[in-house]
């Protein structure tokens, strides 16, 4: 099949492809004419790459899935390089997630700081991320919706 075709049913453009051919993750049939032949093989290494990538996985970083495949697995995560290569990820949105809740910290902390040195707490418009932030306007003994709590009995009550 031609690179329109592979790039139809793998859903990925050509141009992707031709990069993939270029780190030397697939590897086309060339006619004397110069026209690349794929086969259906092809067609489950783009796909598998193309979905190693959506889960994070850098495309140059692939080579040990299909090398995986290439030794007659059945699976592309049948190998010990391929879980390692997973674990690598892993580790690495383990520490984007870790450096981004630092930075939210870090902008909570001021914002709290800001609004308190500034006095402005209750005209700000509240997100639900800082909502811990914000005073209280419920008086104890009362729930959010304002119903008595056994702390504060209603006046009926003896």
């Amino acid at each position: 099949m031609r690179i329109g075709e592979l790039a139809r049913l793998a859903q990925l453009s050509p141009k992707a492809i031709r990069r993939y051919e270029a780190l030397g993750l697939v590897a086309p049939e060339r006619h004397p004419n110069g026209f690349r032949e794929y086969d259906d093989h092809t067609v489950r290494l783009v796909r598998e790459i193309r979905s190693l990538n959506r889960l994070g996985i850098p495309v140059e970083e692939t080579r040990p899935f299909l090398d995986c495949l290439a030794t007659g697995s059945e699976h592309v995560d049948d190998c010990p390089a391929s879980l390692a290569e997973y674990q690598r990820t892993i580790d690495a949105l383990t520490a984007e997630i870790d450096a981004l809740t630092a930075r939210r910290d870090a902008l909570t902390d001021r914002l709290r700081d800001a609004t308190h040195r500034h006095s402005i707490t209750r005209m700000l418009p509240w997100p639900t991320a800082v909502s811990a932030l914000q005073p209280s306007s419920r008086s104890e003994g009362t729930t959010q919706q304002g119903e008595r709590t056994p702390d504060n009995p209603t006046e009926h009550e003896e």
